[in-house]
């Protein structure tokens, strides 16, 4: 059975062995494959591997673990540098009998990666008259939301939920954030954790005698969507923690463009199931799926505030005249383009009858410049529905 410090060396001369040829950024990992008491790493320069990832979708899509059949059309495909490396342990999924699990040397092969992924939750955060502000004000803004966002995680985790959120600033007063686990349920936890910063921020406005200033006030928006994942060069090495950029990054700051102090915004996306072959959701169906996974949640406490129930929904209106019970928003950009969205509540109820809601109702709305239609259903869905009664719109 291999040792810990010889695993451990193993890793980190896997580690230098791939620092040495990535050439601070100029070159990334295809991918890698084991054999037999040896891993193969293959790179290709950045222009290269690029240039050839639209044809071929592996090169940046899913682990960057390959069987030797897809290592080998990789390698061909970009005309790779292929590296050899001895490891003084076992690549395998019995650890019991001290094997590495691949999963160990993914995660440093990643760092040295583009990776795409075609859906994921994130949502962004952007604090209102962020620019006016005083510099001091700003750092305390920022301080205020990164303890929102370390109480939902918290939460999250004591109600057996947990999240890894991942951050990233986009100018002022703009915060990326995203669970870098992947899969529905992942983006269902992130969704919680959204509602959950929301009401954490709340309750700190409600806690400061006078919160201008130092509690942010909000505009909110999440969705879910494709993006490429890097990281970014700090001195001489990658980033620990990897950076996001794609269509999901800029469809969310496009719909929060014209969203309007303390609004919510949902995108209309869509996203498959949970497993192979099964029906996908779109927003509407995600925010009534998320249901059951908000219930969990029943017993947990922001600061004095027990949370007894927390319930969202997407919120209606009226259009020519008509009365809808789900409207969609279409934002129009400076480029033209339209991203739907929709607008979203929330409602926190807690002990001795004290309510937190979240978001803007729809009579709140009438100066959100967005064109409004009725969304129609694909199908029924009963969660939704009964989701609605529970939050006032």
């Amino acid at each position: 059975m291999t040792g810990l410090g010889q695993v451990r060396e193993g890793l980190l001369e896997i580690d230098i062995a791939v620092h040495n040829l990535w050439d601070l950024g100029k070159n990334m990992v295809i991918g890698w494959t084991a054999d037999d008491g040896e891993i193969r790493v293959a790179f290709a320069s950045c222009a290269r591997m690029l240039g050839h990832a639209t044809e071929n979708p592996r090169l940046l899509h899913g682990p960057r673990l390959m069987d030797r059949r897809t290592f080998a059309r990789a390698c061909k495909v970009v005309q790779a540098r292929v590296l050899r490396l001895p490891v003084p342990f076992k690549i395998g999924t019995n650890t019991l009998s001290g094997d590495v699990l691949p999963e160990a040397i993914d995660s440093i092969v990643r760092r040295y990666s583009i990776v795409r992924t075609p859906h994921r939750a994130v949502m962004l955060f952007e604090i209102a008259d962020f620019a006016s502000a005083s510099p001091v004000e700003q750092v305390a803004q920022f301080v205020s939301l990164e303890h929102s966002i370390s109480t939902a995680s918290e939460i999250l985790a004591n109600a057996g939920m947990p999240v890894e959120l991942a951050r990233s600033t986009a100018g002022d007063g703009a915060l990326y954030l995203w669970n870098r686990k992947e899969g529905l349920q992942a983006d269902l936890r992130a969704y919680a954790a959204l509602l959950l910063i929301l009401s954490a921020n709340e309750v700190a406005q409600r806690m400061m005698v006078d919160s201008r200033g130092i509690v942010p006030r909000l505009r909110s928006g999440f969705t879910v969507g494709s993006h490429y994942s890097y990281h970014q060069v700090e001195g001489n090495k990658p980033r620990t923690f990897e950076y996001a950029t794609g269509q999901v990054s800029i469809t969310l700051a496009r719909m929060l463009s014209k969203a309007l102090s303390g609004q919510v915004l949902l995108g209309n996306f869509e996203r498959p199931g949970e497993t192979e072959g099964s029906a996908s959701l779109d927003a509407v169906l995600f925010v009534a799926r998320a249901e059951a996974l908000l219930a969990r949640l029943n017993g947990a406490a922001i600061e004095e505030y027990a949370i007894d129930g927390l319930r969202s929904l997407v919120t209606g209106g009226t259009v020519a005249g008509q009365r809808h019970d789900i409207l969609k928003y279409a934002v129009e950009d400076k480029h033209g383009y339209r991203h739907e969205a929709f607008n979203l509540r929330a409602k926190l109820a807690g002990g001795e009858g004290t309510a937190i809601e979240i978001g803007l109702r729809a009579a709140d709305v009438a100066e959100f410049k967005a064109a409004a239609s009725p969304y129609t259903m694909p199908f029924a869905k009963p969660k939704a529905a009964h989701a609605a009664e529970a939050v006032s719109a």
